[in-house]
């Protein structure tokens, strides 16, 4: 997965968590949250640290004040 391809990932997900709590109808934003969730989780092992590293390398990247919630996102995606 290319850093691209994951910051587009992010900010998906960033949007669907905004979404529920903003006016978007929140049981579609959380479904769809939980097929993203869903998706990553069949990664195998080695793909999932890949996707960790990725993550952090995007963390690095980006404003100070998203850093952890990027950070955070495998385990709050249930990876």
């Amino acid at each position: 997965m290319t850093d691209a391809l994951l910051k587009a990932l992010v900010s998906v997900v960033a949007m669907l968590e905004d979404a529920a709590k903003f006016g978007m109808d929140s049981h579609a934003a959380v479904n769809s949250l939980e097929s993203v969730a869903f998706e990553l989780d069949q990664m195998d092992d080695s793909e999932r640290v890949a996707f960790t590293e990725a993550i952090n390398r995007v963390a690095d990247s980006a404003d100070p004040a998203r850093r952890e919630w990027i950070r955070s996102l495998p385990r709050n995606l249930g990876i």
